[in-house]
């Protein structure tokens, strides 16, 4: 077999499996020093929001009751953050329409499901002006962080060359979270 040949079978090979899963396509180059900081800053402002409302109230600031505050409302962001692409390209680049609009996102998902938790776990629906404060204060905490954070970030390619796709899949190293986000994407596709 000719050597141009079987350049030709790898080429359509890649392409032929290109659509299988996001992880073989090269599509996402997430920085996971990005992701480690969305994510603590994200529980940052969340924990914050928590300690405002304890000290205002005059409630104790120890770590285990702001935590319980919090709870609901990190599992609410961080559950519809992985869904809505809170941690994608988006998210991470340094373009702050499309990180504002990412946060907005799963901030309306997040904290919907953060009153729905808090409910659910106090066995009562909160008043009319704790929810109305809950979503203006997260509002400007977690959509003005990430949006201040992209601001000050540099822009990660969202729309990278067919030559840059190629050369990202060939020198790919594998992570720990490489299998979730397979499943993820068959997940997706299905």
């Amino acid at each position: 077999m000719q050597a141009g040949n079987l350049e030709n079978i790898e080429r359509l090979g890649e392409e032929a499996w290109a659509g299988v899963a996001a992880v073989d396509r090269g599509e996402e180059d997430l920085s996971l020093g990005r992701l480690a900081l969305l994510a603590g800053g994200d529980a940052a402002a969340l924990l914050l929001f928590a300690a405002i409302g304890r000290a205002n109230h005059g409630e104790s600031l120890d770590p285990a009751s702001v935590l319980s505050v919090a709870w609901p409302f990190l599992a609410g962001w961080f559950g519809s953050a992985a869904l809505l692409g809170g941690f994608g390209k988006e998210a991470q680049g340094g373009r702050t329409g499309p990180a504002a609009i990412t946060a907005a996102k799963c901030w309306a998902g997040g904290l919907t499901v953060g009153i729905a938790l808090r409910s659910l776990s106090r066995g009562y629906f909160p008043d009319k002006g704790f929810v109305i404060v809950t979503f203006a204060v997260t509002a400007v905490f977690l959509i003005g962080w990430r949006t201040a954070l992209a601001s000050i970030t540099p822009e990660v390619d969202v729309n990278p060359s067919a030559a840059s796709q190629a050369k990202r899949r060939r020198d790919k190293k594998g992570n720990p979270l490489e299998f979730l986000q397979l499943l993820t994407s068959l997940t997706k596709r299905w």
